[in-house]
């Protein structure tokens, strides 16, 4: 058996690297899907295991969890999320596999799309908020494509995007400025309400609430 998977060992794959600089260059046009989603992703996730005081290596196992959730769009957009956790087996062999931690990040990843129900371990809650979170304008390609549809247009709306976990009142907070001289916040909630309700679940899942602040004013 190797030694434990780690999240540099999964960042300097140069097949995973492969797989997410062509899916940014070729998959969707106006949105940014590549490296820079997938560290944020995994910033996001580590953070939040982090600030709950969960073990450093369940902050590792989500790290590298959010890092390779999307590499299943090289097949297609549709059930992305259990072709990632597939190629993610084939990427690290039959041998590495057998390991109960990186069956852990593969179920993680494998259902990070269902929004029918709970995420599945904490794990898996912490890839669904940093997944669920970036909706930040910088993920835009140019500026100028906020005019191509809805989705574009509020993502290019949100200025700012922070999150701030506090263990003391089990809260876990998403604060984003929205310019409303490009997008209402009710165009938000339109396109996002599911995304939202998700990010609730998964919240629940590591005993936190989820609370929703928009130009600093408190929507959940």
């Amino acid at each position: 058996m190797k030694n434990n998977l780690t999240f540099e060992e999964i960042q300097n794959n140069l097949e995973i690297k492969t797989y997410l600089e062509f899916i940014d260059s070729t998959f969707i046009a106006y949105k940014e899907y590549g490296i820079g989603h997938a560290l944020y992703s995994a910033k996001i996730a580590e953070k939040i295991l982090k600030s709950l005081g969960y073990h450093h290596r369940e902050q590792e196992l989500a790290k590298i969890a959010a890092y390779v959730h999307d590499i299943g769009n090289m097949v297609s957009k549709y059930d992305h999320d259990q072709s990632s956790a597939i190629m993610l087996i084939n990427i690290l062999g039959e041998v590495r596999c057998n390991n109960e931690e990186v069956f852990s990040i593969i179920t993680a990843i494998g259902c990070h799309e269902d929004k029918t129900v709970d995420p599945v371990s904490p794990i898996a809650a912490a890839l669904v908020l940093g997944d669920k979170t970036d909706v930040c304008h910088e993920r835009l390609r140019v500026d100028d494509l906020y005019y191509i549809d809805k989705h574009s247009n509020v993502i290019s709306a949100c200025q700012k995007v922070d999150i701030v976990v506090n263990k003391k009142k089990k809260t876990i907070e998403l604060r984003i400025k929205i310019n409303t001289n490009i997008c209402s916040v009710m165009d938000y909630f339109e396109l996002f309400l599911s995304r939202i309700n998700y990010c609730r679940r998964a919240s629940n899942v590591l005993d936190c609430n989820f609370e929703l602040y928009i130009n600093k004013d408190k929507f959940l």
